[in-house]
This record gives structure tokens, C-alpha cells and sequence, in this order.
């Protein structure tokens, strides 16, 4: 099965193309090449779109400049998987760092028939994406809507194209854990990537150190939304 891997970008960060650069360098890797990148830009610069032309030749990315919710992450990520045509999309911030060259082949292998969603083990990097840490496997608590987020970020997130799972546009901090909790509810266990294929970047201007104000407003959200 294909995979789209749905990146949202913003120009934010004065390294978004460097971040971009090594996704894509990390993709032109991968041993399974059935795969194509979906771009949605909230971007004012031609900062992505010049990163994306770098790569072009190497494998198929579609760059959508996006100019609604600018500046809103769930809208961006939503509009990358409406947009994308593979049989799995595969959410990835702009800012994370894929460490392994066959994570296209084994996210393949992961959907079975009866699979709608998978995630994967992940680690942790530096701003300079060098030193890699902490790894850890993605499981389940009960508290994930108090903000308890023992997944990890989106960027470990397949979805089967089809389900129609999207991330509420009215959430920053807990968007992936409302998604997550929705997903098993609805969909049952993921399928589990035990290998460490992601690893979540730390620097200042990432999404929990910017908006982690939001928090207390959103947990008090989902416990309405879910009637908690």
C-alpha cells in the first residue's frame, strides 16, 4: 500500500527548511520507495516550498499553500490527510526526525485487513537532531483527556485513508490525545511498531513549551466533548 506521509509546515521557526531537509533526506532512504509527501503550508515565506523543490526529483511532493486557520496545527495537519491519496497517511510534523530507513516497509506490513490505525515507537532529539534518547513503546491510560499522553506526539500516528479520523481544529496542546482516545474507541487497538522510527524534536518554539497555557482550557473542553 502507498503512504502519504501529511506534513504541516510553517516558516515559524527560522529552521524549517534545515527541519524539512532532514525528512526528506531521511525519506530518499527509506528501502520501500511507495510512498509521496503532502505538504500544507501556513507559511508567509517561500521557505517550504523551496525546501520541497530541492527535493522534488527524488519523490513526489505535493505542496498545498494553505491560507485558512493559519496559524491553527489541527487545521493544518487536517487538511494535509483530506488532501493526501495513499492507502495510509502517515502524520508527521515538520519539526520530527525519522530515524530509521524502513519505516515505509514496515508501516506495509502493519495494515492488515482488520488494522485502521498504527503507531510507533519513538525517541527524542536535540534541536541539532544528532543525539537520540529515551526511547519509548506507545500504550494506553485512562487519563489520556487529563492531558496524560502516553502515545506521544501526532508524528507516531498511521491512519487507513477511509476512516475519515481527523483532529478536532479546536485543540492544540491535547489534539493527539482526543485523537487517540476517538481512535480506540472507535477503531480498536492500533497496531503497534515496536522499532524506534520517530523521534520527537525539542526546541523553544515547539507546539507544548508555545501553548502550554492552553492546557487547563482544553482538558475542561474534552471533558465536555466526551461527557466525562
Amino acid at each position: 500500500m502507498r503512504v502519504s506521509f501529511c506534513i504541516p509546515t510553517h516558516d515559524g521557526n527560522a529552521k524549517c527548511q534545515n527541519y524539512l531537509f532532514d525528512i526528506f533526506h531521511a525519506l530518499s532512504q527509506q528501502t520501500n520507495k511507495n510512498f509521496n509527501v503532502w505538504i500544507s503550508d501556513h507559511s508567509k515565506s517561500d521557505k517550504v516550498l523551496n525546501a520541497c523543490a530541492e527535493y522534488g526529483d527524488l519523490f513526489d511532493i505535493m505542496y498545498i499553500p494553505n491560507k485558512d486557520h493559519v496559524g491553527n496545527i489541527s487545521a493544518n495537519t487536517n487538511n494535509a490527510l483530506q488532501n493526501a491519496d495513499g492507502e495510509i497517511l502517515k502524520v508527521l510534523f515538520s519539526d520530527d526526525f525519522i530515524l530509521t530507513n524502513n519505516l515505509v516497509e514496515e508501516l506495509d506490513k502493519a495494515f492488515t485487513d482488520e488494522i485502521n490505525w498504527a503507531v510507533t515507537g519513538y525517541a527524542h532529539t536535540i534541536d541539532d537532531g544528532q543525539t537520540h534518547y529515551n526511547p519509548k513503546i506507545p500504550y494506553y491510560n485512562e487519563k489520556l483527556l487529563e492531558g496524560v499522553n502516553t502515545l506521544s506526539s501526532p508524528s507516531i500516528l498511521a491512519l487507513r485513508r477511509g476512516i475519515d479520523m481527523y483532529f478536532d481544529e479546536r485543540l492544540t496542546m491535547l489534539m493527539d490525545c482526543d485523537m487517540y482516545y476517538r481512535l480506540y474507541k472507535y477503531h480498536g487497538e492500533p497496531a503497534i511498531l515496536k522499532d524506534y522510527h520517530i523521534s520527537n524534536r525539542e526546541h523553544k518554539t515547539q507546539t507544548q513549551r508555545t501553548y502550554e497555557h492552553l492546557l487547563p482550557e482544553e482538558i475542561e473542553y474534552l471533558k465536555q466533548k466526551h461527557s466525562l
